[in-house]
């Protein structure tokens, strides 16, 4: 097991800013400055990383394309900052001064790890019976690489009307009290919407047999009695929190786009983009789990509602 100062040194060290690190003043390892440089190259914090580091020394699964012996914590940082900066082999070979073939063989074992890690960190839980909306279910669209087709130039299944390309979507479900991811479905071709994911892929019909319900946007319209969208006689209180809640759901997927991988067109083929995704959603959740909170969602709603209440108690008390 690694400190976390001791990841933060190997790190910076890694991608050669040791001459840099003990040029900030007092103790190297607590100024900011050093913190972001980390952070920078690797997509999160030194600390997310100890950990997870942790998780990995830890856990039963072990790949078995690459044999687990010379494990070093270098390894780790180099997965992280494909997935996060998402270089070509060329430039990572010039910053990290190994062969090509090295740093492919040890950053696909490495985020194959972390991708394992999903069963650990990524749990749908136990709800309460009297909760009826349970959480916010979206699709995130990537861009990919034209995969081949037998007989045209491109294929329509994979087109993303998001962005204007051939692409693969993730159907993402975040528990609507707390910073929780509880729902990731598999890699869909991007020419499939959003409802066909969630009636098609499993979630529609999960919730109905738990007598739950998600909330959406209005791609998933059809489906009340697994999913509740926008609608036009809600009051202003319910209004706003469907609103509030599909805006926390996308303060995760802007947080999986902070990584590169995910934000530009993905050229290594779908098996890699799904170990790719799910272990960039691994490292959000562990994110998550060490203070980056998404945004409270009941804040400044209830207050409202409640005010409004007591303006018509009011009025019927002069009454």
């Amino acid at each position: 097991m690694l400190t976390a100062n001791e990841v933060l040194k190997v790190g910076l060290e890694l991608v050669h800013t040791n001459e840099r690190i003990h040029k900030v003043k007092g103790d190297p390892w607590t100024p900011k400055t050093n913190h972001k440089r980390f952070k920078g190259h690797c997509g999160t914090s030194h600390v997310v990383v100890s950990s997870l580091w942790g998780d990995l020394q830890t856990t039963n699964f072990v790949p078995p394309d690459v044999p687990p012996q010379g494990e070093c914590i270098e390894s780790p940082l180099e997965s992280l900052n494909f997935i996060y900066r998402y270089k070509r082999e060329t430039e990572r070979e010039a910053v990290f001064d190994k062969s090509r073939k090295t740093l492919r063989k040890w950053c696909l074992h490495y985020l194959k790890r972390i991708q394992a890690l999903k069963s650990q960190k990524i749990i749908f839980p136990e709800f309460n019976a009297a909760d009826v909306w349970i959480m916010t279910v979206d699709g995130t669209h990537c861009k990919v690489n034209e995969p081949s087709h037998p007989e045209c130039s491109m294929d329509e299944k994979c087109f993303s009307h998001k962005h204007k390309n051939s692409g693969m979507s993730y159907e993402l479900g975040i528990h609507l009290f707390e910073s929780k991811l509880i729902w990731m479905n598999s890699p869909f071709p991007a020419g499939r919407n959003d409802n066909g994911n969630f009636s098609q892929g499993g979630l529609k019909a999960k919730l109905i047999s738990i007598q739950k319900k998600a909330l959406g946007d209005k791609g998933h319209n059809g489906h009340p009695e697994a999913c509740s969208t926008y609608n036009a006689f809600d009051d202003a209180a319910v209004k706003k929190f469907k609103s509030r809640a599909q805006m926390r759901h996308e303060q995760f997927n802007g947080m999986l786009k902070e990584f590169s991988c995910l934000d530009n067109c993905f050229r290594h083929g779908e098996e890699m983009f799904k170990v790719c995704f799910e272990a960039t959603a691994v490292i959000c959740q562990c994110r998550m789990d060490h203070g980056e909170q998404l945004f409270d969602l009941l804040s400044g709603i209830w207050f409202d509602h409640a005010e409004g209440e007591s303006d018509e108690d009011a009025d019927s008390d002069s009454d």
